[in-house]
């Protein structure tokens, strides 16, 4: 697993570990997002602006404690509903876990490709 550091409310950092390679957290993260598919669809979408706030920002409380470990998300934003700040937190997590899928495919292909001749070698050779 791989140490980051996520920014919530008032820049407080939390760390957290974060492996798009390894299997177990493959399995949480899919598992938190088909979760947060469902939540969204039971979000209120009308209403007071508060309520809405306050089930939008739960919902993505509810994805980070489902992958990131139970109480993750207090620690992000100290039972506080604010929704830029988690915007800004679902957005940093997510170009974290871009770019490792991208540096682990990278990395793959550098080892794979290793051992794999390229296509004029081979045709040289018939």
């Amino acid at each position: 697993m791989s140490q980051y550091v996520l920014h919530g409310i008032d820049d407080v950092e939390v760390e957290v570990e974060i492996d798009m390679a390894d299997y177990d957290f493959q399995v949480k993260y899919e598992k938190a997002f088909e979760q947060m598919q469902e939540e969204e669809k039971a979000l209120q979408k009308t209403g007071k602006n508060s309520e809405i706030t306050k089930g939008y920002c739960e919902m993505f409380n509810h994805l980070f404690d489902n992958i990131l470990g139970e109480g993750v998300s207090e620690k992000l934003f100290g039972g506080k509903y604010n929704t830029l700040t988690t915007d800004r937190v679902y957005g940093e997590f997510l170009e974290i876990c871009s770019t490792q899928v991208k540096s682990n495919n990278a990395e793959r292909t550098k080892i794979v490709s290793k051992y794999r001749p390229n296509r004029a070698q081979r045709r040289a050779k018939k």
